[in-house]
């Protein structure tokens, strides 16, 4: 699979613990780890500590992050509507892997008698072995139930030795709603809120900095890496005047 990222850094969960929300409506943390679809803000204060699946949106210049389980469960659901055969296999596998603990396969059964790709890949027969088969292997499924070595690139549906779809393009199509919706949360954070950041440094004056979008605040953070007792974050609404005590 690729884009895949892991969130799990000091600079983030700084930020989550530091982080004050100054505006009439407090963040409600757990309906945002409920949502399937994920802002760079609300990767930060619901602390996500697992890998995930990064969309670039190009339309609205937003990045969304999609937690793997839900990337998966959306890969899942593509292959079950583009090859049902597939779909059904790779799911008996995933409940193997976590019950018996253990990696597993989805291979292409061949055989004189069942060609091992046909277009579309109506023809294949699929099964789940603790066994990789080469060429013939399709998933590997982790003993948490993650689906690897996914090849296939958006375009190669029918194509000669194809049998699934596109990793991003199940995610992008499945999941379309949730990164919809996750875009304009971070646009809308964007025109109303600034973030206001105080540094006290021992060596020099206090400096507030104030930044436009949540991502450039997150680009100074990763410049600067100031360590988090030196500075403090608030969420400010744009019409509020900056208070320099």
């Amino acid at each position: 699979m690729k884009k895949i990222i892991c969130m799990w850094f000091a600079t983030t969960c700084a930020f989550a613990q530091q982080v004050g929300v100054e505006v009439e409506e407090q963040v409600e943390v757990q309906q945002i780890i409920e949502h399937a679809g994920l802002t760079r803000e609300e990767v930060a204060l619901s602390k996500v500590q697992q890998e995930l699946y990064v969309i670039q949106d190009i339309i609205s210049e937003q990045t969304v992050f999609i937690t793997l389980d839900k990337a998966n469960e959306y890969f899942v659901k593509s292959l079950d509507y583009y090859n049902r055969p597939l779909g059904i296999t790779t799911k008996k596998a995933i409940l193997k892997a976590k019950k018996d603990k253990k990696k597993c396969y989805v291979n292409i059964v061949g055989g004189s008698d069942i060609p091992e790709h046909r277009f579309g890949a109506r023809n294949n027969v699929y099964e789940v072995s603790e066994y990789t088969n080469g060429q013939y292997t399709i998933f590997i499924v982790e003993p948490s139930g993650r689906i690897f070595q996914d090849h296939y690139e958006c375009g190669d549906y029918g194509q000669l030795g194809r049998d699934g779809v596109s990793f991003e393009h199940s995610v992008k199509t499945f999941g379309a709603i949730s990164i919809r919706d996750a875009t304009k949360r971070a646009v809308e954070s964007n025109k109303k809120y600034d973030w206001e950041v105080t540094v006290s440094l021992p060596d020099m004056s206090r400096i507030i900095e104030i930044f436009d979008t949540f991502m450039e605040y997150e680009l100074w953070m990763n410049e600067t890496k100031y360590p988090p007792k030196y500075y403090t974050v608030k969420k400010i609404k744009k019409n509020l005047k900056v208070s320099k005590k």
